[in-house]
């Protein structure tokens, strides 16, 4: 039945006092009623108590039940194992079996739970970077500039030891070593039960016990806005402290997020300069007595380990030649005579400090391991291997030669157009180098083997120097990170294209979902919030993405200034703050469409999941960043308009009492990115062309997101019976959406400047009520399209909504003009190039092979991947969470056949379509299953497109096979225009196709 506790799977860290607990009914009826039980289990015995939550019998009023139950017993206990289960009726009287799961709880009262202090290891501190130009970094001779390396300011990861003898705990507020282990002539204390360890770092640590590793999370915990909080993980640890012991816990400690080089400026030291690990031992005994154990100041540490230096960007340098010295150092028995003492510090004196809260999700760790797809020698006689797909992570790599010999691992995206190797990414501190020096201890037998531990790298290609021998393929290996979030969802169609287009999108997803969601994995590695917002609904298809964009959003939330702002990074990198307000795109700090993510990522997530968790955690953020955008439409103006040399208040008096209104409703006054990265606008012969879609369509597109904030923001509050908030906005929203029809379109359907994106934006936010001066809009749009040859000149922001807005327009050819183009701008320019991943800018590598300096792995251009599964795929949610679903794929395209599925929170739902053959399309007859004859886009249909002949064949018959789950309904729009209603289980429909192609 699919339990889960907050969306995730019997996890061992609940983190809030009162989860949403769920289910999936098995069986083709739906249910009727159901039944929940919660128990605490006794620590001491692991056996269940009496019910701490137990609800009954409870009817479904209206099946499909709500898949999300919100747990109602008193606040869940912290540090504590539960076990729950359910029970369901559904057509018969008789209940089903129980189904069981348990969780535990990560819940640590700041002020009484945690009572452990901070571990400071003895360490030279993190140096800050030197000054850097933010118009270096991006100016046109960013590429050409050499930046110092980076490894001459690195520090060694750290070394941290403690021994453990339960039970015993420092003091929290002194440096003094707790008591000194029980007389062992004393009775033998009662069976250790239940261990459970919470860990986490100023930095990111792994941790060990006796050697052996503790959980399988890499770069833990994560980044966060550490400024606010610090999130700890709990782990298990009952099997490894089962023996009397004594035992050892281990940490290797390094820079991360915390201190290391992040962001777009490389920078260092932007949270704190001094790493420290934090760790909180919990122990249960079988006669019933508990003990909590620290650490304290008998800890050692050192810098002497293997690992030099470990950096997120720069990479990291292994000399596996000291490894000897410290070798069994997190074991029993090592004599740790001349190391270090630490430092303790107690919560209340950390500097710079943080709040402890417990982790929400799921966590990074080692996905996948690819196979070095092949071994090149470059033009320059250099190795490089090729693992056949871009990825985020890391290289494993086995060798055997002499003690110092030194091999340096180079990543990149792409190769030259000579083939030659070609570092895709620029500026300072943006190494993605590693290097490995052997021990020398090496066999053919038993290689040495090397793979980096705190960093990652963005890469499909490794130039590999000073390799001893020959190195073959089989030598190494790619190693995948990303969060651990379990498929949801798959496409496939008859153009092989589509179908890859599709893939790079889930491997885009895959390396850009690491702790949070990322712009890319290989330059700035940021949580630019814009990104996210446009690619959330494509993401909640490919994964189970819930937990881990909620948790994102705590971040959101914890960057949001007081006067609402919502940044456009978060976490928000602090020296960020430095640049803001400069020219060009560093100096935008808050954005329209970027900020947006605070309303549009919740809706996604209650859309896709029909839980509303997310929207009433999340619904304080939104009101105060829409109060913002009516403050600023109400008192200021945008530039055009402002008294000369006046600031964004001046200048009222010169405007009509008509126009000041009509002003006031309009949040145009600031610099925002527009549509950004539009392709005509990148073209512009003016200086610093990646501020061109800024000038140019930044005032409509803050305006048009503002009106469709106010009308997001009021379905919100609707869904969460917030009626009296719901109409007052949606009467702001009505005077927006006038104010912005009035303001920026014009009588012939132009919208501000012309744009496609700004006619997008204009009918998908439907801010123009006029039905005839839509109509015109729409078309001005399709001219737009055709005049570029099919092909798209939107950005960042209204790419996600082209695709439907020119087929519920009326214009689907235009669409599949879009989709099928190979001509840059295009995304199968992109798959014809050879990508295996989504790119930063469409024209990544030119026509003429030159190849950019720029992300090759980027997720939000991928957003037509929600567009394949809902307009191709047919897969739509009527209601939210699924629970009704619409089935209307576009059947009479240059696509014969689709199928897709969607783990939905009722379960499964599946539909997949064929068009039988009738007679051959124009230019070439169907062969052996080809079904219409077009199973790629061909010049005869695109023909046939503009003359409305037939393209499909006459008697052409389009095949449905639909699976939903119980109870759950739908309605299958045919290609006639006809609208059949759908039940839970399995629908097969066969209806005649249409004659004729879409019109251009």
């Amino acid at each position: 039945m699919n339990l889960t506790v907050d969306h995730l799977a019997a996890p061992t860290g609940v983190a809030v006092p009162r989860p949403v607990l769920a289910w999936r009914v098995p069986g083709p009826a739906p249910a009727r009623a159901y039944e929940i039980e919660v128990r605490r289990l006794d620590p001491a015995t692991g056996a269940p108590a009496d019910p701490v939550w137990a609800t009954g019998r409870v009817e479904v009023v209206s099946p499909p039940m709500s898949p999300w139950v919100a747990y109602g017993g008193d606040p869940l206990a912290s540090d504590a194992d539960y076990a729950w289960r359910v029970r369901v009726w559904t057509a018969g009287a008789a209940p089903s079996a129980w189904t069981d799961s348990a969780f535990s709880t990560s819940l640590l009262h700041p002020d009484s739970d945690v009572v452990a202090p901070w571990v400071e290891p003895a360490q030279t501190p993190v140096e800050p970077e030197p000054p850097i130009d933010f118009a270096a970094v991006f100016g046109e001779d960013g590429a050409a500039r050499a930046w110092e390396p980076a490894g001459r300011r690195l520090h060694p990861v750290k070394l941290i030891r403690q021994e453990l003898v339960p039970p015993r705990l420092a003091a929290p507020d002194t440096a003094e070593p707790a008591p000194a282990a029980p007389d062992t002539t004393e009775p033998a204390p009662a069976a250790l039960t239940r261990a459970r360890l919470y860990t986490t770092a100023q930095g990111v640590l792994d941790v060990s016990i006796d050697g052996a590793p503790v959980g399988d999370s890499v770069l833990a915990p994560g980044w966060t806005s550490y400024h606010d909080y610090t999130e700890f993980d709990v782990h298990d640890v009952t099997a490894a402290l089962a023996s009397p012991g004594p035992h050892v816990l281990g940490l290797r400690l390094a820079d991360g997020w915390f201190a290391g080089r992040i962001g777009a400026l490389g920078e260092s030291a932007q949270y704190g300069r001094v790493l420290r690990a934090w760790w909180q031992l919990s122990l249960t005994y079988a006669d019933g007595s508990t003990a909590v154990v620290g650490p304290d100041a008998t800890a050692r540490s050192t810098e002497g380990g293997p690992i030099r230096y470990s950096d997120i960007l720069v990479g990291e340098r292994r000399d596996d030649r000291l490894a000897a010295a410290v070798a069994g150092w997190d074991r029993p028995g090592f004599d740790d005579g001349a190391w270090d003492r630490v430092r303790i510090v107690p919560a209340a004196r950390l500097d710079p400090p943080t709040r402890l809260e417990p982790f929400r999700g799921e966590p990074a760790r080692r996905v996948r391991a690819l196979p070095v797809a092949q071994v090149l020698t470059t033009p320059a006689g250099e190795t490089v291997l090729d693992l056949g797909q871009v990825i985020a992570g890391r290289l494993r790599l086995a060798a055997v030669g002499p003690a110092g010999t030194e091999i340096v691992l180079e990543h990149s995206e792409h190769l030259a157009a000579d083939g030659s190797f070609f570092s895709n990414v620029v500026g300072p501190n943006k190494d993605q180098r590693d290097v490995w020096v052997l021990a020398g201890t090496g066999t053919p037998e038993a290689p040495e083997v090397f793979e980096p531990a705190f960093t990652f790298h963005g890469f499909r290609y490794v130039r590999v120097t000073g390799y001893p021998g020959r190195l073959r393929a089989r030598d190494a290996v790619g190693v995948v990170l990303a969060s651990d979030l379990p498929a949801t969802g798959g496409f496939a169609c008859s153009d092989a294209r589509l179908t890859r287009l599709h893939k790079n999108v889930v491997w885009s997803q895959r390396a850009n979902f690491l702790w949070i969601p990322t712009d890319c994995p290989q330059r700035e590695r940021t949580g630019w919030t814009g990104d996210a917002q446009v690619f959330a609904p494509a993401a909640a298809n490919n994964a189970e993405v819930h937990a881990f964009l909620a948790r994102w959003m705590r971040n959101v939330r914890a960057d949001q200034r007081e006067d609402g702002s919502v940044m456009n990074m978060s976490p928000w990198p602090p020296l960020m703050g430095a640049v803001e307000g400069i020219p060009g795109p560093g100096g935008i700090a808050v954005s329209a469409g970027w900020g947006d993510a605070v309303i549009r990522v919740p809706l996604a997530l209650w859309e896709r999941y029909g839980d509303t968790t997310a929207l009433e955690e999340n619904l304080g953020a939104m009101r105060s960043w829409v109060a913002k955008q009516t403050r600023e439409a109400d008192r200021e103006l945008p530039e055009r308009l402002r008294a000369e040399a006046g600031g964004p208040t001046d200048g009222w008096e010169r405007l009509s009492g008509e126009e000041a209104a009509r002003q006031r409703l309009l949040w145009n006054s600031r610099t925002h990115f527009g549509d950004w990265l539009a392709p005509s606008t990148l073209a512009a012969d003016v200086p610093l062309p990646i501020m061109e879609a800024p000038r140019r369509t930044g005032e409509f597109v803050a305006s048009a997101y503002h009106a469709e904030a106010l009308r997001t923001l009021a379905r919100v509050e609707g869904a969460l019976g917030h009626e009296r908030e719901a109409a007052g906005l949606r009467g702001r929203w009505e005077a927006v959406r006038g104010a912005v029809a009035a303001e920026y379109v014009s009588a012939d359907g132009v919208v501000s400047s012309g744009l496609q994106g700004e006619q997008v934006l204009a009918l998908a936010f439907d801010l123009v009520a006029d039905r005839a001066l839509r109509g015109r809009v729409a078309e001005r749009l399709a001219e737009l399209v055709r005049g570029a040859g099919g092909r798209l000149d939107t950005g960042f922001l209204s790419t996600p909504f082209l695709l439907d807005v020119l087929v519920d327009s009326g214009h689907e050819a235009e669409a599949w003009a879009v989709l099928m183009q190979e001509a840059v701008p295009s995304w199968l320019y992109e798959v014809a190039e050879g990508a295996t991943t989504i790119w930063e800018s469409w024209a990544a590598v030119a026509p003429d092979g030159t190849v950019g300096a720029m992300s090759f792995n980027h997720c939000a251009l991928g957003c037509v991947d929600d567009w394949l599964f809902r307009r191709l795929g047919g897969i739509a949610p009527l209601e939210p969470g699924y629970r009704r679903v619409r089935v209307a794929p576009l059947t009479n395209g240059p696509v014969s056949w689709a199928r897709a599925h969607r783990d939905t929170p009722f379960g499964r739902v599946e539909v997949s379509w064929e068009r039988t053959a009738g007679r051959a399309a124009p230019g070439g007859a169907g062969g052996a299953g080809a079904s219409a004859g077009i199973d790629r886009p061909s010049a005869a249909w695109a023909s046939s497109a503009r003359t409305g002949t037939a393209v499909v064949g006459a008697h052409s018959r389009v095949r449905y096979e639909i699976e939903l789950p119980a109870g759950v309904s739908g309605e299958l729009m045919t290609p006639d225009g006809g609208v059949r209603e759908l039940r839970g289980g399995r629908t097969v429909e066969v209806c005649a196709a249409a004659d004729t192609a879409p019109a251009l």
